[in-house]
């Protein structure tokens, strides 16, 4: 996959996306009365969210896809993605599951010592581990079902990305995800001001085409690399 591959997919996802919650809007329309419309509203709150957690969880994905692609070996990406990739060895280290098909010595009998061996097993393999090819998991990836701004920090976080450039519609993110919530389990009775609602379109918008952004330049200029990264 190339970084123009890339911006490609993640355009055609979020292209759908928005024209759906565009066909859903202009049923509005049809609905003369403005009580009727609140009410309305309340399922396009629905749709919006789940289009802003839907389209994050793949594009993260769609991005660590583009990255297992490169054929990259480990030390050479940018610490957050090499943590990352090595999912497999940091559990099979914290577990300390004495028949781990990667840590294979014998483990000495005296448990006091079982954890510092363990420690200097890992250095030991440490640079093997570095010097494999590099391969992230899809499920690194979790919006939790709730995808608060916290939330999204966390999974731009563990892919190596800026965690906070979206900081400034934390409060519409946040706000979303709760009315959502609040909509879903049968708790809101009130509609929805138009307003309110175009307030939290556009802002999701802009966050949405500004993940694409962030993806797509870290991907052309190749900013997972240690080497180029200025962060």
């Amino acid at each position: 996959m190339t970084a123009d591959e890339l911006r490609a997919a993640l355009e055609t996802e979020l292209a759908w996306r928005q024209e759906e919650l565009a066909f859903f809007k202009n049923q509005l329309n049809n609905i003369p009365d403005e009580n009727d419309q609140r009410r309305y509203r309340k399922s396009l709150v629905l749709i919006l969210y789940s289009h802003m957690e839907g389209y994050v969880k793949i594009a993260l994905q769609t991005y660590i896809q583009y990255i297992n692609s490169q054929q990259i070996s480990r030390k050479d990406v940018i610490s957050g993605l090499m943590v990352a990739g090595m999912n497999k060895e940091f559990n099979a280290y914290e577990n300390l599951d004495r028949k781990c098909a990667i840590f294979r010595r014998k483990l000495p009998e005296d448990t006091s010592l079982h954890r510092f061996y363990r420690r200097v097993d890992f250095m030991e393999q440490l640079d093997t581990f570095k010097d494999t090819t590099l391969v992230v998991e899809d499920r690194v990836v979790d919006t939790e079902s709730n995808l608060w701004y916290i939330v999204l920090q966390k999974n731009l976080y563990k892919i190596g990305l800026p965690i906070d450039m979206f900081g400034q519609y934390c409060g519409e993110i946040n706000a979303l995800v709760n009315r959502r919530n609040s909509i879903a389990h049968g708790n809101a009775r009130a509609g929805v001001e138009q307003q309110e609602f175009l307030n939290w379109e556009t802002k999701i918008s802009l966050v949405l085409s500004e993940v694409t952004r962030l993806l797509y330049d870290y991907a052309i200029h190749q900013k997972y690399l240690q080497s180029n990264n200025q962060a």
